[in-house]
């Protein structure tokens, strides 16, 4: 059976473009504020709800979405 994780079986996705991580990061932060979740770096996801989490996550999918459509002329 395949797995999703990578090379140093963390479970955790690769950043293709490892400059990328810290505006992904910010861009994470600016949503959460934006949804009403205060101190997002400094809190233990854990003790969020999985709808909060989708929420941030799910909002994360639909901005790069609509970017990439911006920018690709469509």
């Amino acid at each position: 059976m395949a797995s999703n994780t990578n090379n140093n079986g963390s479970g955790r996705n690769r950043i293709v473009v490892p400059e990328a991580r810290q505006a992904l990061n910010q861009m994470k932060v600016e949503i959460a504020s934006e949804l009403g979740i205060g101190n997002y770096e400094g809190i233990d996801k854990g003790n969020l709800t999985s709808r909060q989490n989708g929420y941030v996550g799910g909002t994360i999918t639909k901005r790069l979405v609509e970017f990439a459509e911006r920018n690709m002329g469509k």
